[in-house]
């Protein structure tokens, strides 16, 4: 019995050594309309985290004016899907911005921020200067919403006034990288045989137990 329940300790360990693996979660709206943050104020996109650690969260800009300065940006992390939510962290971050009209991504380092699996959150994204643009989307006559799970916000009801995005359906481009995602953590090769190893010696010691019972009902 003692040998069946270090077999087993042993098939679990090899499951709970198998590292988290990281999620990396991409929504493009489809759109490329350019939305300038700072004439808007504070644009955030609300969205449904997937995992429970959020190591990175990146938008897609668009270089605006290259007359303007290229300040930094500041990143908020809201705990709801409102533009009033509680803070939750706040970092910065300044792009290498590129040609005019030009669409990149940038991302801000969360250093693995712990999260709720499957909640809603807001990433919100704000400058001092109009050289970068939000790039979002679906196009302007279109009918279907880029992204369930969240959409755009921002702080001023003009922004939606002669839009589509009075329908609900408009959303930023936008990744973020997590891990410990639903499901759990599929294992490395390693780790499987491990896995194995631990299940054949559970198998072996149970031959081997039923096989004394045996020949102890034939002495």
């Amino acid at each position: 019995m003692k040998r069946v329940m270090m077999a087993t300790a042993l098939a679990t360990a090899g499951v709970m050594a198998a590292p988290a693996q990281a999620v990396t979660v991409v929504q493009d709206a489809g759109g490329s309309r350019g939305t300038s943050i700072f004439q808007y104020g504070p644009v955030g996109q609300s969205f449904t985290m997937v995992g429970t650690s959020l190591a990175s969260f990146g938008f897609q800009f668009q270089t605006i004016s290259t007359a303007q300065t290229n300040a930094a940006l500041t990143f908020s992390l809201l705990d709801g899907s409102t533009l009033g939510a509680t803070l939750l962290k706040q970092v910065t971050g300044t792009p290498v911005a590129g040609a005019a009209r030009q669409n990149f991504w940038y991302d801000f380092d969360l250093g693995g921020f712990a999260l709720t699996d499957g909640a809603t959150y807001t990433a919100v994204v704000s400058a001092t200067t109009d050289r970068l643009g939000l790039v979002y989307g679906p196009a302007a006559n279109a009918t279907a919403d880029g992204y369930a799970g969240g959409q755009l916000l921002t702080s001023k009801p003009t922004f939606n006034a002669a839009s589509n995005c009075t329908k609900g359906i408009c959303d930023a481009n936008f990744r973020f990288t997590s891990s410990g995602a639903s499901g759990g953590a599929v294992p490395e090769p390693a780790s499987w045989a491990m896995l194995l190893l631990g299940f054949g010696a559970v198998g072996y010691s149970l031959r081997r137990a039923r096989g004394t019972r045996v020949a102890q009902q034939l002495v």
